[in-house]
């Protein structure tokens, strides 16, 4: 059984994910939305596989992506990932349909920041951002990321930006 955390913002309660995330998060995946973090898919199959990695990655790492509630209402996901090929952990975020322009990813992502240099010393996060995607470069440049770089990340296209460090 894996841990199980929570995060509160003004706004927002962060959890670990549960199985009743997965259809919002098979929405997600199915739809134009996901075109910048591996989808849009049908494969359920596909999507479930990617669903339990990202619980899995909260064993394996001891964090990874929360469930973001807005009065009780999943809205996205916002977490940390280090996958085998990543340069180092990421800070992630996408919302759910609906959910865009209210302050929610980058409210949510702040606290995961913090929670993240608190609880596991990670005050030197990245991001990775592919460059057609203006809405998280917005999240990023309000958060004080700053672009580091251009890479490739599983074939396509990225931009690294760098969090400021947190000091806890």
């Amino acid at each position: 059984m894996m841990a199980s955390y929570s995060l509160s913002t003004n706004r927002l309660v962060l959890r670990t994910p549960r199985e009743e995330d997965f259809e919002h998060c098979a929405a997600f995946m199915s739809s134009e939305r996901s075109k910048f973090t591996g989808g849009p898919t049908a494969d359920r199959f596909d999507i479930w596989r990617g669903f339990l990695g990202s619980i899995g990655h909260w064993g394996l790492r001891g964090y990874g992506f929360f469930t973001v509630l807005h009065d009780d209402q999943p809205v996205g996901r916002v977490g940390l990932v280090n996958h085998i090929m990543w340069d180092e952990p990421e800070l992630g975020w996408h919302l759910f349909e609906g959910h865009e322009g209210k302050g929610f990813a980058t409210e949510a992502a702040e606290a995961v920041r913090l929670w993240a240099a608190e609880t596991h010393g990670l005050n030197h996060l990245i991001s990775y951002i592919h460059p057609e995607n203006a809405a998280s470069r917005r999240v990023a440049e309000r958060m004080g990321a700053t672009h580091e770089r251009d890479t490739t990340l599983l074939g396509q296209n990225a931009q690294v930006w760098r969090h400021r460090k947190i000091v806890p």
